[in-house]
């Protein structure tokens, strides 16, 4: 009842590429399926996010940003020279007031005292900022 493998008889050395293929259709039906749900997904996405813009004029003007620029003697709220820092307190409070984007964009100069430039950054975040960005001091403009 043993078998006995002769010199003519060979092998079986080939791959089975049957369960190849099924696992590539039924790999290739499941993509077809899920496809249409993905893209009418991303559809729904899409228009929940238009429905946010309030109106097309939002979308088209962002706000212009807010520039505070501090140099020794000098606090400066988008250009304009602020008195003290109670001044620069208010002005700041008024502008943050009406705005969607609360980011301030802070300048100071490289011969402050860096408890000074602390103090404004404090300022700065304490009366309504969100986000507070540092940039480099602009040696050509001072």
């Amino acid at each position: 009842m043993a078998h006995r493998i002769t010199e003519d008889e060979e092998t079986l050395s080939e791959v089975n590429v049957i369960p190849l293929a099924d696992l590539s259709l039924v790999l290739l039906i499941i993509l077809m399926v899920l496809s249409p749900m993905i893209t009418q997904a991303i559809f729904q996405v899409t228009a929940a996010q238009a429905k946010k813009a309030q109106s097309q004029q939002e979308l088209a003007t962002p706000e212009t940003p807010i520039i505070v620029s501090f140099a020794p003697g000098a606090l400066k709220l988008n250009g304009a020279v602020m008195g003290s820092e109670l001044e620069f307190v208010k002005r700041l409070s008024q502008v943050l007031a009406g705005r969607k984007d609360r980011s301030v964009l802070l300048t100071a100069s490289p011969v402050l005292v860096h408890g000074k430039v602390v103090r404004v950054m404090d300022l700065i975040k304490r009366h309504g900022a969100a986000n507070l960005v540092m940039l480099k001091w602009n040696t050509e403009a001072s």
